[in-house]
């Protein structure tokens, strides 16, 4: 029997491994680089050269607005994105978003005034919008059901690892070379990093790109929502549409109030630290990389204990709830080491929740409605989350303190924990 023949018999063909040699690392790069624009700013308005310069000492409403103005136009912007997924493919989408934020990070370098440079990060924010929609779209045409836990966790642990390194690059950076140059560092590398790899790794489906057979396209068909009976998602498939699904909004819900907490927390982190626990400015944002780095881990054990056990919803739920205990009692601690394990603690616990919810999302959306739905998804979450900079901003400057902010931010991760409760009964 000659090769082609042999290899005709099916079975014996074995899936390569594109989606996870290609697809997932090019993602997690994509994702680390776009937490780089979005947090950088946390580590920025605690620079004292900075906050002189654009006349912005004590101004922490103003401040706060800096990255509330980003999430506005990421939420605004998001269901158009979701749209240009559906439309035109995540990858052609991925490269415009791409060279969109570059472009962004220049200006952010050569603004003259604090105007200048909350247009910079709005225009910012409008475009990584199309994040969510692309990265979710890719996932669901990717990765079969099963697998997707683990896949979420590879470009989620993204979000905690741009973080984990900015406190370490930018503060670095800023003390070597200043604050406007770290933002001309930061849309250098989107365009040498992640454009490159979005572009020649990447395709829409496994039946488009060059290095996968035709067993690793039919793995990710026969390993979908819509085949799945033992999935919790077998629900929504009988349902009917995502619109009138309940279980997709309680899911958003769920991440828009998550939003709160995290945006809010991790943009004035830094200045909680060397304000209120009086770290150095440097201390501060080397501490972030470490609490940071904690979560990293945690996201990663997430996804593989989800995958196995295949229910998403308990463990978010309890993740949230400690979330919010462990961040009043850092709040409330006496002492300054003691209050920063708590931090660790409530991001590690957060991360678990909503780590799971974004996996969740793949048990009640189907793949084809991936891009849109998720569009919509941000729209909310975003525009939810986009207060809390500048809410926690005009709470600080208000009371003098950040007790009253981190109670506020506590609920809102309860407000989370809540809407598992029926995700957990429905067997999710």
């Amino acid at each position: 029997m000659s090769i082609t023949a042999t290899a005709a018999v099916g079975q014996s063909i074995q899936p390569t491994r594109v989606r996870w040699t290609h697809i997932a690392p090019t993602l997690l790069v994509v994702w680390i680089v776009s937490m780089f624009d979005k947090s950088n700013m946390a580590i920025v308005m605690n620079d004292q050269g900075f906050l002189q310069e654009l006349g912005l000492a004590g101004q922490q409403a103003k401040l706060g607005w800096l990255s509330s103005g980003l999430f506005l136009a990421y939420g605004i912007c998001a269901p158009v994105w979701g749209w240009v997924v559906h439309r035109y493919g995540a990858r052609k989408t991925c490269a415009l978003s791409l060279l969109i934020w570059a472009c962004t990070c220049f200006w952010s370098g050569a603004a003259q005034s604090y105007d200048q440079l909350l247009m910079s990060r709005i225009v910012l924010g409008a475009g990584e919008a199309a994040l969510y929609p692309l990265t979710l779209a890719l996932v669901a045409n990717w990765f079969a059901l099963k697998e997707r836990g683990r896949a979420t966790s590879f470009w989620w642990i993204g979000t905690m690892i741009g973080p984990m390194l900015v406190g370490l690059i930018v503060t670095g950076l800023i003390v070597l070379v200043g604050w406007r140059w770290q933002f001309y560092a930061m849309g250098f590398l989107a365009l040498i990093l992640p454009l490159p790899m979005i572009w020649f790794l990447v395709k829409d489906r496994p039946k488009g790109h060059a290095s996968a057979n035709a067993a690793e396209a039919e793995l990710v068909v026969q390993g979908s929502l819509e085949k799945n009976e033992d999935a919790p998602g077998k629900a929504l498939v009988a349902g009917g549409g995502i619109w009138t699904n309940h279980r997709f909004w309680l899911t958003t819900i769920a991440i828009a109030s998550n939003a709160i907490f995290f945006w809010g927390w991790s943009i004035w982190l830094p200045t909680y630290l060397r304000t209120v626990r009086n770290f150095s400015f440097s201390t501060s944002g080397y501490l972030t990389f470490v609490i940071f780095g904690f979560a990293v881990a945690t996201i990663l054990l997430v996804g593989f204990a989800s995958d196995k056990i295949f229910r998403r919803a308990p463990f978010a739920g309890i993740g949230w709830v400690l979330a919010g205990l462990f961040l009043m009692g850092a709040a409330l601690a006496p002492s300054p080491t003691v209050s920063v394990i708590l931090m660790i603690c409530a991001l590690c616990a957060q991360q678990v929740g909503i780590a799971c919810a974004e996996m969740l999302m793949h048990s009640v959306v189907s793949a084809t409605d991936m891009g849109k739905t998720q569009g919509v998804r941000a729209f909310v979450t975003q525009l939810v989350g986009a207060l809390s900079p500048a809410m926690i901003g005009y709470i600080v400057q208000a009371t003098g303190g950040f007790t009253g902010a981190f109670a506020v931010l506590a609920v809102a991760v309860l407000i989370s924990g809540g809407c598992m409760i029926k995700m957990a009964r429905d067997g999710f």
